[in-house]
């Protein structure tokens, strides 16, 4: 069977360009529905994007290859073309969401003429032709002149992101980035943390140059909340992080005088306390020794914790195609001619907040674009 264009994964990433396509393109998704993954996405009511447009150093390192997508399709116009499809939305904080509260809405607004998808297929095997690409699939063969390839990480495998296409990207000679979860909660060895679960608290996260100060929530296996699931991209498998509980210094710490209990003393938890200075918890603060006081003051400030990824959790991939290998004006690929790579499946990932949807609908407008150039100038 043969088509002009063929978009590879109908999770965030492809369904958007298949609606910007619409009858013109064909899409192959080895599930038996669209968008699984985009269907848990802000637990079930999809935080599709900031509600700014200034965005791009969201992403980490890959500020300067994302820009040209968020610039194309910000936002605010992400918005507005979920508008045209009659889905509304509505501003929470700094989060864009559906006015439904239901992430099946996108979903269903984005693929609403299914005639030209294929579900429950497969891909086995892609070969370069002359001036195409070969698809094969579970159940048939394709040929397409363009080709998008929007199948995601390895994350939430479950939804359909297994990692399967890599290998058969590497065939083509693109270069992949090792890939492993992130946007996730963190795990503590041995949590001393644990009695604490369920606190929520303010901190700062930090590993060699890298550090990350917000919002986070003490969990039966570690921590989580915001600023965890941003700080996880920096967590490279086991690893030793500084966790600081307070801001407070030397010298402040120095100058309590008070008869309270340590951990009554402090504007701090008193669960958390007993949890990273359980010798010096029940003390009164005022008869505490000066290295005590040192010990006190490098676990508020500085505590030292071997840390993972919880990849059960996580809600994207660091890693897979090389960025340097794709132009980021238009999502082609530099190694082959009319492929494209879209969205997760890149070496892109952003912070928690609908960057990482956003990227997915930006990165797939450019793709789009792109071909539609080369269609009518053919």
């Amino acid at each position: 069977m043969k088509s002009n264009t063929i978009i590879i994964g109908l999770g965030a990433a492809g369904a958007f360009l298949y609606s910007l396509f619409n009858e013109e393109v064909l899409a192959i998704e080895q599930n038996e529905e669209a968008g699984r993954k985009l269907l848990l996405s802000g637990g079930g009511r999809c935080n599709y994007a900031p509600s700014f447009d200034d965005i791009s150093s969201h992403y980490y390192d890959k500020k300067n290859f994302v820009t040209p997508a968020l610039l194309t399709l910000p936002p605010s116009k992400i918005r507005s073309y979920l508008k045209e499809l009659n889905i509304e939305s509505k501003t929470e904080g700094d989060k864009l969401f559906p006015i439904t509260d239901k992430a099946s809405s996108i979903r269903d607004a984005l693929i609403k003429n299914e005639k030209n998808i294929r579900y429950d297929e497969k891909v086995l095997d892609i070969t370069k032709g002359e001036d195409c690409y070969y698809i094969t699939t579970t159940k048939e063969k394709y040929e397409a002149k363009h080709l998008v390839i929007a199948t995601g990480g390895i994350t939430q495998s479950k939804t359909g992101s297994d990692g399967s296409m890599f290998k058969i990207l590497k065939s083509l000679n693109e270069k992949i980035i090792d890939l492993r979860p992130t946007l996730s909660e963190i795990i503590i060895e041995d949590n001393p943390l644990r009695n604490a679960e369920g606190v929520s608290l303010n901190i700062k996260l930090k590993k060699g140059k890298e550090e990350m100060s917000g919002d986070a929530v003490i969990t039966r296996n570690g921590i989580s909340g915001p600023v965890a699931e941003n700080f996880s991209h920096y967590v490279d498998g086991d690893d030793e992080i500084e966790i600081a509980f307070s801001s407070i210094t030397k010298e402040e710490l120095n100058a309590i005088r008070s008869k309270a209990l340590v951990k009554n003393a402090l504007n701090i938890s008193e669960r958390v306390i007993e949890a990273i200075t359980p010798s010096l918890s029940s003390k009164r603060f005022i008869d505490l020794k000066k290295n005590e006081k040192e010990m006190l003051f490098k676990a508020l400030t500085g505590y030292k914790a071997n840390v993972s990824v919880n990849s059960k959790k996580a809600m994207c991939t660091r890693g897979g195609i090389d960025t340097k290998g794709i132009n980021r004006k238009t999502m082609e690929s530099k190694t082959n001619k009319n492929l494209y790579i879209i969205g997760e499946a890149l070496d892109v990932d952003g912070e928690c907040g609908g960057f990482n949807i956003a990227w997915a609908f930006s990165s797939a407008a450019l793709a789009y674009l792109d071909i539609k150039k080369k269609n009518d100038i053919s």
